[in-house]
């Protein structure tokens, strides 16, 4: 009889320690590095960096973190710091102070979310394609609280990808080019399946450019699936975005786009109004001219190519390499 006692002290003792450490687990699983709101720090020499989670966006906001630091400031480190619906509500709250975005998404993303707008505000706002629109637009529904500085020139857009050899066959330097070939050769074209229906996909090259192509779904957005087949000739075009390595080690060709067809998607610095200071924007426009399209491909190339460099290895690299390792001016 004495047997049961002893049973259940046994258990008791060896379950505490057990959910003990289960619930250690949930809670560290569940850790959220941004739970900090109202913490925003008011000396404007103190920037703390977030980013969204794609490799593109942290190499950018860890080159914002290096070269700030060369220049005095004091910069923390919060890349990753989620999608664009995490990371904005962070910038507003104070958890960080800055992130890297694409100005066309972040234009859309804000007037979707920006309280008084009518759907015709939305629909007009997310209908703007070039840079200069998209400037002008954006401090109607950044709000009180954000603002944003100059653009980098390096835009990751969607686009109209060929081969080399597809260009020079054809003498293709624009989309309209290829409209000209479609109207006697079947022009394939590859991209995720949405690009079929999406303003901007097959109805907005149609409207804009009367190009006409046998749509051939894959949703690998632009990856090396897709990059397969416009290589291998088995389609003649592909949605490859512009600061993809691939365009320039497999020598592809991503035709011109004058009448706008796909939204501006240029690197552009957005942060919270209160960090704003001379210094800053000095810092962060220095960083932003030297973001070129190319020089966004070569990054990418750094991290997810052939040298498979850390993050923080090849914003360091670049930094170096421009020049920006050292107090501006000096």
């Amino acid at each position: 009889m004495r047997t049961l006692p002893r049973r259940r002290t046994w258990i008791r003792l060896t379950l505490v320690p057990l959910i003990v450490m289960l619930l250690a687990t949930v809670v560290t699983g569940c850790f959220d590095p941004l739970n900090r709101a109202g913490s925003r720090d008011p000396d404007p020499r103190h920037i703390v960096v977030g980013s969204g989670g794609v490799l593109e966006s942290q190499i950018i906001g860890q080159i914002y973190i290096d070269v700030l630091e060369a220049n005095g400031f004091t910069a923390e480190n919060q890349l990753n710091s989620g999608t664009r619906e995490r990371y904005l509500p962070a910038l507003r709250a104070g958890d960080i102070d800055i992130a890297p975005d694409y100005i066309g998404n972040l234009l859309q993303y804000l007037a979707a979310a920006a309280p008084g707008l009518s759907e015709e505000e939305v629909t007009k706002y997310s209908s703007l394609t070039s840079l200069p629109d998209i400037e002008n637009a954006l401090p109607a529904v950044l709000g009180d609280d954000l603002l944003t500085y100059t653009p980098a020139p390096g835009s990751n857009s969607d686009s109209v990808t060929v081969t080399r050899q597809s260009a020079e066959k054809w003498n293709l330097v624009s989309i309209a080019d290829l409209a000209r070939v479609a109207q006697s050769e079947t022009v394939s074209f590859m991209a995720n399946s949405e690009f079929a229906t999406r303003e901007v996909g097959v109805p907005g090259l149609r409207r804009n450019y009367g190009l006409d192509v046998d749509f051939k779904p894959n949703n690998d957005s632009g990856g090396q699936a897709t990059i397969n087949e416009l290589t291998s000739g088995r389609v003649t075009a592909a949605d490859i975005y512009t600061t993809t390595p691939a365009i320039t080690t497999e020598n592809l060709v991503v035709l011109e786009d004058p009448k706008h067809n796909f939204p501006a998607n240029n690197i552009v610095p957005v942060l919270a109004k209160s960090k704003d200071s001379p210094e800053l924007r000095k810092v962060l426009d220095a960083v932003s001219a030297q973001l070129t399209v190319e020089e966004l491909r070569n990054l990418n190339e750094m991290v997810s190519g052939t040298q498979k460099l850390e993050v923080e290895d090849a914003a360091e690299r670049w930094v170096t390499d421009h020049g920006l390792n050292k107090q501006l001016g000096s």
